[in-house]
Formats: C-alpha cells, sequence, structure tokens
C-alpha cells in the first residue's frame, strides 16, 4: 500500500485515477464495518468482467496472453488498451461504474462519505495494468500465508507428538521412537521417487496415467486434455488435478500424515508451476506459455523435489514455538496429546484382541 492517501473523498488531480485506488483505500483504511471490504471473490469479480469484455476483441485478446512481465510494467498494456474499439471503451466503462455504485451503497449503508470523482468511473489506461499486479500479488499474499499456517500446524503436530514420548514409560517410548525411525526412512525412499512437478518425466507420468504411451506424449495434446473447461488457460484447480494423484501415490502406506499434508503438498506444486511459466503474472497458465516452457531446457531437467515430510524442526526452534504459544493454546496441544495416546492405545488392544 506504499504511496497510498488514505483520505476520502480522493482529492481532483490526485495520482490515483483508477479504480484500483477505490479498492486499495477500501483495504487500507481501517473501517469499523467488515461489510464494505471488498473480499477476494467480490474483486475476481470485477477483474472477471474487464477479462471477459476483452474477449469480445481478439486482437487485445491475444496480445493479452503473450504479454510478458516487461509488457506490464512497461506500458505496452496501457498502450494497448488506447487502440481498443469505442464499443468495447464503452463496456469496460459500464463494468467499472457499476462495481462503483455497488461499493458507494456499501459506504452509504455505513453512513459513510460516498462521493467519488467523476474521472473514476472512466476505465483508464492504467486499470488493466494495475488490476493484474493486484492479482499477482494478492495470490503471492494467499501463498504466502498459506505456508505459514502450514508451518505452524506441522510445529503444533510435532509438539504434540514430542509431548507424547514424554508421557509415556521408557519402553513404550523406546518403541514409538523405533516406529518413528522405520516412518522417516520409509519417507525418504518414497521422496527419492518424486519428479520434479511440471517437467517433461513429471508430466509424462501423468500422461501414462492418462492410458497413453509415454514415447507419444504431446506438450499441446496434454494441456488441452487438462484444460477442463476449454479456456486455453490452467486454473489454479486444474493445475493442482495434475498432481493429485502423484501426490496421493507420494503419501500411500504412510501412518504419520494426513490431509493438511497432502494438500499443502500439492499447493506448492502447483505455485512452484505457475512461478515458473506463468510469464504475464496474471495467476493462469495459458496453453502459450506452457509450450514456451516446454521449449526450455529446464522442462528437461530432473533436478530432486522436496516433498512437505523432508522439513525438520530443531530443538532452538521448538523452544522458541513454545514460548510464543499462550497458556491455554499450549494446555490444549497437551490435552490432545494425551487423547491420541489413549485412543492410539485403545487401537493397539483391538488389534491384538482380533489377533486372539
Amino acid at each position: 500500500s506504499s504511496g497510498i492517501n488514505a483520505e476520502w473523498p480522493l482529492r481532483p488531480g490526485s495520482k490515483m485515477r483508477d479504480f484500483l485506488a477505490l479498492l486499495l483505500l477500501f483495504i487500507t483504511v481501517a473501517y469499523c464495518n467488515d461489510s464494505i471490504i471488498p473480499s477476494k471473490t467480490e474483486y475476481e469479480r470485477y477483474l472477471d468482467q474487464v477479462l471477459l469484455v476483452f474477449n469480445n476483441d481478439p486482437k487485445i485478446k491475444e496480445i493479452l496472453k503473450s504479454a510478458t512481465p516487461e509488457d506490464i510494467k512497461n506500458g505496452i498494456i496501457e498502450k494497448t488498451l488506447r487502440r481498443i474499439h469505442p464499443d468495447i471503451r464503452s463496456k469496460l466503462d459500464e463494468v467499472k461504474r457499476n462495481i462503483i455504485m455497488e461499493y458507494r451503497q456499501k459506504l452509504r449503508k455505513a453512513k459513510m462519505d460516498d462521493k467519488v470523482p467523476d474521472e473514476l468511473y472512466k476505465f483508464s489506461d492504467d486499470d488493466l495494468k494495475h488490476l493484474l499486479k493486484e492479482r499477482h500479488d494478492r495470490l503471492k499474499t494467499m501463498d504466502e500465508q498459506r505456508r505459514r499456517q502450514f508451518h505452524k500446524y506441522e510445529m503444533e503436530k510435532e509438539l504434540k507428538h514430542r509431548m507424547a514420548l514424554r508421557a509415556m514409560n521408557e519402553y513404550d517410548r523406546k518403541v514409538q521412537e523405533a516406529l518413528d525411525i522405520e516412518q522417516k526412512e520409509k519417507k525418504l525412499e518414497k521422496q527419492k521417487l518424486l519428479k520434479h512437478p511440471g517437467n517433461k518425466a513429471q508430466l509424462e507420468d501423468v500422461w501414462e496415467s492418462d492410458g497413453f504411451d509415454r514415447e507419444s506424449f504431446n506438450p499441446k495434446t496434454f494441456f488441452k486434455m487438462h484444460d477442463l473447461n476449454g479456456d486455453n488457460e490452467w486454473d489454479v484447480f486444474e493445475l493442482e488435478a495434475i498432481f493429485e494423484k502423484e501426490v496421493e501415490e507420494l503419501f500411500e502406506g504412510l501412518d504419520d500424515v494426513d490431509d493438511e499434508e497432502k494438500m499443502e503438498e500439492v499447493s506448492r506444486m502447483r505455485e512452484h508451476v505457475t512461478d515458473h511459466m506463468d510469464t504475464n503474472l496474471d495467476g493462469f497458465v495459458q496453453l502459450s506459455e506452457f509450450l514456451e516452457y516446454a521449449k526450455g531446457k529446464d522442462f528437461d531437467s530432473e533436478d530432486p523435489w522436496d516433498a512437505v515430510f523432508s522439513e525438520g524442526f530443531d530443538d532452538a526452534e521448538f523452544e522458541e514455538f513454545e514460548k510464543k504459544l499462550q497458556e491455554d493454546e499450549l494446555e490444549d496441544i497437551k490435552a490432545q496429546a494425551v487423547v491420541e495416546q489413549v485412543a492410539g492405545e485403545g487401537e493397539e488392544e483391538e488389534e491384538e484382541e482380533e489377533e486372539e
């Protein structure tokens, strides 16, 4: 939010002449009424409506698909907008005007000043540039938040396990520690078979699982097969679907894994592929971007991939983590550790009874 002056209404002549300034203003100012803050869904709806209008202009659509990060930064996108047909421009203005009116209604309901400078109602040359950049930044922020939350989840899970070990008698603790070592070795063996996500070897595995011969792998055909809605681009869900089977196989037979770890593995693979293929930073992988990546040397490389369970925690990190935990949170974790220990003992007794 650097450079944003959180005054309302916006002063005439201000540099914030596009609707993005309006959205960022809602997010920056700490309003008491959260209902007027635009959600990710509302923001995406605005951008989707803009892109839908552009789909009606084949030339603009093609330029946007082939745009690079440099094109977005150096102003080529804005220059392109200046050449669009007046009818398209009018439709963009209408989309923007309708969205602004919605937020003006929210401001009025919150008994806040809803005045908007006239210039904000026009879809300016900078709008698309800022929208694409903001969308990219939002996706990156969401991925960073997801990683932090998962790291905390894994720390809590490991802490519960260590607390359960402390509560055991010496014999049971040694047995569990031996099982832990066995699981760790099993994970290492599984990880050796893991292919680098998005590279040729990994996609050929998916190609084979789809029922085709590995030797017949064709990047364009592969892309089309996994472009489920046929819009010539992979979104978040289509990308993650490509890795789901591989992740299931990775975690198969491991006793101490859960759905959180599986979902995080899929998300990291998707994030990695997007970072390498999404050259125009719009959050999607277009067919042209994928085919360009398939021509590069990175596509044929077979670098190892570190699974989520390969991350470890040292004692110093755990000491710091325990200190930061609130007392009630720590008590909850202790209680959960005891419950899981009792549940584990109950399952063992049932297995022994069945064997008898």
